[in-house]
């Protein structure tokens, strides 16, 4: 078992003694009172494939994988995989959303034979390739995500019902980082599948059709992806953010807008009213390379008198050095083109990055130059330390060798936004593990001291001597 945490699990399925269904399964040694709390979220629909819900339930943390063994819509064919996480009071309470999101599809194969925890490093091995996955995908999927977003502007932190054609786990995906990134705030609970929205317990939950009569009276905002009405000033927001989402250019629109962790709701409704009154900047045409001559044309005619030299390429005017942010490499220096001189001799030519070494796995590269980029987007303190959070948990799951190296090309990023007594901490459990605390060394074990007391007491002797022969 990791050192970094453990899960519970508990397995529903049709049980032919109780002739229903219930845990047969489970690393409890006592499962009373879960199947009550966690019975009406065990539907996992008629569609083939995973649904997926996370909830807090009796103070913990419960991430359902639910899958039908059968064609049949009878409850003998639902098998339900619930995974008990951390504690919901934990600001840090594991398997996160994303992690929910990207991995617990995939769980259900992870079961043991013996009724033993999981060890959480081994479910979340696989996150950060799941996760840049879902990450293109949502990104080419985005516009559909425009009628949830402008509903989680409109009524925010009220639960969300949405019935839609699209996969869920990809629009729940966007919705996070989106929300994330604009409110400051996204949610921590959700079902990817229930045939009704009256259930209270998850913030946003999908279904495939609106329910029947029975739950017109949902406590839910309403969201419909087959009809969506974007003519208001939130819809026009939601449409400029998710298209900024979609392009990448979210973090920088954030950020030039000034939103910050703490903004009131209204302020941040302000500011993107107001670049939504913003022109749009004119693209520069590129300039077009004169027209060669036909050959039935004649050239230019050359000027009369002695021929004369070719006047000298001006001086290209380098300007003050750019100023390269912490932590990222330097740009290169750039080619000679044929518009134009190389620089000049006495430029000095920027140091070019240094080359990845080949040696490193390319696993761990590349999950590195995920975490690196996610951080070069974040805007907010909240963004960070999901970002940090997520980098210690893939940690856990690799050898200290292969992490060592690269974990501090992330400090300067990190420290960007995050003090270093938050960044230091996690970032020392990662380098030296077994290390224990650093001891606080008493001010008076100082070696200055001890000198200036040893001085101060020979003094002291010396006139108790004095004294005593006078």
């Amino acid at each position: 078992m990791g050192r970094y945490s453990s899960v519970d699990w508990i397995l529903f399925e049709w049980d032919e003694r109780r002739t229903g269904l219930g845990p047969v399964r489970s690393s409890l040694e006592d499962t009373r009172g879960w199947y009550h709390q966690l019975g009406p979220w065990l539907d996992p629909g008629p569609a083939p494939g995973v649904s997926v819900a996370r909830l807090m339930v009796d103070g913990r943390v419960v991430v359902l994988s639910r899958t039908r063994t059968g064609g049949s819509d009878s409850r003998r064919t639902i098998r339900v995989q619930a995974y008990l996480g951390g504690s919901a009071a934990n600001t840090s309470a594991m398997p996160n959303v994303r992690q929910a999101l990207a991995l617990a599809p995939g769980w259900s194969s992870l079961l043991p034979a013996d009724p033993e925890p999981l060890d959480l490093a081994v479910l979340l091995r696989p996150y950060a390739d799941s996760s840049a996955a879902l990450d293109r995908r949502a990104r080419a999927e985005a516009p559909a995500l425009a009628p949830i977003v402008s509903e989680a502007l409109r009524g925010h932190r009220e639960s969300l019902s949405v019935v839609a054609q699209g996969e869920a786990v990809v629009q729940l995906w966007g919705l996070v980082d989106i929300l994330d990134l604009v409110l400051g705030r996204y949610p921590e609970t959700f079902s990817t599948y229930e045939s009704d929205d009256l259930k209270p317990g998850a913030e946003v939950i999908f279904l495939q059709q609106w329910p029947g009569p029975s739950s017109r009276a949902s406590h839910r905002r309403r969201v419909d992806l087959r009809a969506p009405d974007q003519t208001d000033l939130y819809g026009e927001i939601a449409a400029m953010v998710v298209d900024a989402y979609a392009g990448r250019r979210l973090p920088e629109l954030v950020k030039r807008l000034r939103i910050s962790d703490g903004m009131a709701l209204e302020e941040r409704v302000e500011l993107l009213r107001a670049a939504l009154r913003e022109p749009p900047k004119p693209v520069p045409a590129e300039p077009r390379a004169p027209r060669p001559p036909a050959p039935s044309e004649p050239g230019p005619a050359a000027p009369e008198g002695p021929p004369t030299a070719s006047p000298a390429p001006p001086l290209v005017n380098t300007g003050p050095r750019t100023r390269v942010p912490r932590g990222r490499p330097a740009p290169g220096p750039a080619p000679a083109t044929q518009d134009g001189p190389p620089p000049a001799s006495g430029t000095r030519a920027p140091v070019s990055p240094p080359a990845r070494s080949e040696a490193q796995p390319v696993a761990v590269r590349d999950a590195f130059d995920y975490f690196l980029a996610e951080l070069a987007e974040a805007t907010t303190a909240g963004a960070a330390r999901g970002i940090l959070r997520d980098v210690h948990a893939w940690a856990q799951t690799r050898p200290p060798a292969d992490v060592r190296s690269r974990l501090h090309a992330l400090v300067p990023e990190l420290e960007r936004l995050l003090p270093d007594d938050e960044v230091n901490p996690i970032l020392r459990d990662l380098l030296d593990p077994d290390a224990p605390a650093e001891a606080v060394r008493s001010a008076w074990l100082d070696p200055r001291w001890l000198v200036l007391a040893a001085v101060l007491l020979v003094v002291l002797v010396l006139q108790v001597v004095t004294t005593i022969l006078r």
